[in-house]
């Protein structure tokens, strides 16, 4: 696909530190009133009181806006005059049409610049309900801190680009499949990605023409890389995912856009995790010293300069897991940066499925983040209180992620098998429930 191979040409660190300085506004302005307009006044020389300035009335404004005769602000799911006073948002927009079960959104007068290439979208009852499970709880954790973000400035923007909204509509089937294993949904989830691919690859090939448009992508990027999770063959676009949030997020720091998420990349994002990350437990010893078993067993496979970098780290996060979690997370971040910054002839071989090494660094990677599922929960704490995940007795629901483990170790060969058996281990303890948390038992 043409997102995951028009990756930028500075792979620098000094680049995403340049890219992750989302604290860009537009310049201000002093603004002075014309010097020649004259002042009305009346015979006796009084001046005369101008009339109520016009306004443009909102026709899609929600019905406690349009009671107290205010402009409502149409953020989504709850504007910010109900917000604050904490009252029920209810919207007059939604039509049904009785020909058939068809929801339109009405294009309402927006400053917010239109997709002038896509006829407005029209919704589906069932997908209606899927914007709604994206808006409550299917919204990715990512980028941190985000929550009205993804929850009010996101939703307003979809109806306008459809590879954002269907991104957002596949995200949410995905999640409803895993929670109530519903193979109907997971292949509505598919359509609605398939879409939302070929519809983000014809606007990367025109070029990011509004910030707003380049807020779509990104935030699309980010909801195909969550759904990845929810696929058994996803890792490798999981990861090329990610170097296209990357790709876009550098494109608009250099166009000097406005970014709708704060602090999307870089260490910043600590800051919301930090007190979370404090209380994380210590995985098992037992557990962590047989991943330092495991990875120092095959480091001499590695041959290519970026396999080495990434054996390095991956070992590095495995001995800090023994004495501290959140060392052991920061190795984690280390290791996200390596493989987004790789060269893209690297990254190629690196998630080809024939390159056994790759495989092999791939399945080391998986087994990490899963017995670390404790400590990466602090990404979540502040969601869970709000949203908590619905209890499920199925493994693969609670860590979809087994199952690229279980894609990983299809057709490995004879010979190779030994410098698999940790990662074949963790696999079936998840499987078993007995690493369901991350913590051995």
């Amino acid at each position: 696909m043409n997102l995951l191979q028009n990756t930028l040409s500075d792979d620098s660190p000094e680049t995403l530190r340049a890219s992750s300085q989302f604290a860009i506004t537009p310049q201000s302005h002093q603004w002075r009133s014309p010097p020649d307009v004259d002042t009305a006044r009346s015979d006796d020389g009084s001046v005369k009181k101008r009339g109520r300035k016009g306004h443009t009335k909102s026709r899609t404004g929600c019905f406690n806006c349009k009671r107290a005769r205010i402009k409502c602000k149409e953020n989504r799911p709850s504007c910010d005059y109900c917000a604050h006073r904490d009252l029920k948002c209810e919207w007059p927009e939604i039509q049904i049409t009785q020909v058939g079960p068809l929801i339109r959104r009405p294009s309402p007068a927006s400053s917010i610049p239109v997709n002038p290439q896509s006829p407005p979208p029209v919704f589906t009852i069932q997908d209606f309900r899927l914007f709604n499970h994206f808006i409550q709880s299917a919204y990715p954790s990512h980028p941190v801190g985000n929550d009205a973000v993804w929850t009010h400035e996101i939703p307003s923007i979809a109806p306008n680009y459809d590879f954002l909204l269907h991104a957002m509509l596949a995200l949410a089937a995905a999640d409803i499949s895993a929670k109530k294993g519903d193979p109907e949904m997971k292949v509505t989830a598919m359509s609605h990605r398939v879409k939302a691919i070929e519809s983000l690859n014809k606007a990367i090939d025109d070029g990011i023409k509004t910030f707003i448009q380049g807020n779509a992508m990104l935030a699309t990027c980010f909801a195909l890389l969550f759904h990845s999770v929810f696929i058994t063959d996803g890792l490798g676009e999981y990861m090329s995912f990610i170097r296209g949030t990357l790709a876009i997020g550098t494109k608009m720091g250099y166009s000097r856009m406005k970014f709708l998420f704060v602090k999307a990349f870089g260490d910043e994002q600590l800051e919301f995790i930090g007190p979370a990350l404090k209380l994380a437990p210590l995985v098992h010893s037992d557990v962590s010293r047989a991943a330092c078993r495991a990875l120092e067993k095959f480091g001499f496979l590695c041959e290519k300069e970026s396999e080495l970098l990434l054996y390095g780290r991956l070992l590095s996060m495995a001995r800090n897991l023994v004495t501290s979690s959140q060392d052991a997370y920061m190795e984690l971040r280390k290791y996200y940066s390596l493989f987004m910054f790789l060269p893209q002839e690297d990254f190629v071989h690196f998630i080809n499925p024939a390159n056994v090494v790759g495989k092999l660094l791939q399945a080391h990677f998986v087994a990490m983040q899963l017995i670390m599922t404790p400590i990466t929960n602090s990404e979540r704490a502040h969601r869970q209180l709000v949203n908590p995940d619905e209890e499920t007795g199925d493994p693969t629901r609670s860590n979809p992620t087994v199952g690229w483990l279980t894609s990983l170790h299809s057709n490995i060969p004879p010979d190779m098998i030994e410098y698999f058996l940790w990662t074949l281990w963790v696999e079936q303890e998840v499987l078993k429930g007995r690493l369901s948390t991350g913590v051995y038992e």
